[in-house]
């Protein structure tokens, strides 16, 4: 992007912060690139994750970074979107297919199609974060959650 393009919307984002934003209508949350949906989604999943760790009991650092690094993966979340996939809407679809479809680097850590479904996973969250859809956002972080526990008892 551009330096001077970079530095205008840097000066329009401090002169919006603080004042009440207007919430998105679904219909904007599901316009916007897929690509930005997977950066709020990764932040929806993280935070999740971090919450649950805590409320676990578990408030060794180390052990709580581990695990969060180890199921907010790439791995995980394409293995979590297979599972949840049926219960998922036709609208709901559509962005998860848009977030597999954008390209952008892999990380060594992931295959391509684990990655593909990763940011999948993420549009999806965000998707539901930002039109609003709290409740609907709620049931899909509680099914993804019960299936990685489930498989996390399988693992012992």
């Amino acid at each position: 992007m551009e330096f001077k393009r970079v530095l205008f919307l840097k000066k329009q984002m401090v002169q919006k912060m603080g004042k009440q934003a207007a919430s998105l209508t679904e219909q904007e949350a599901f316009s916007m690139d897929a690509l930005t949906l997977a950066y709020m989604g990764d932040v929806v999943w993280s935070l999740f994750i971090r919450d649950t760790l805590i409320h676990t009991g578990i408030y060794q650092v180390q052990i709580l970074s581990t695990l969060t690094s180890e199921i907010v993966s790439a791995r995980w979340q394409s293995r979590i979107l297979f599972e949840i996939r049926e219960v998922l809407n036709d609208r709901e679809l559509k962005v998860c297919k848009r977030g597999r479809n954008t390209s952008s680097t892999v990380p060594k850590s992931a295959t391509v199609e684990e990655y593909r479904e990763a940011t999948a996973f993420e549009a999806l969250l965000g998707y539901l974060k930002l039109a609003g859809e709290e409740e609907r956002l709620r049931f899909i972080l509680q099914k993804s959650l019960k299936y990685v526990a489930g498989e996390f008892q399988h693992a012992d």
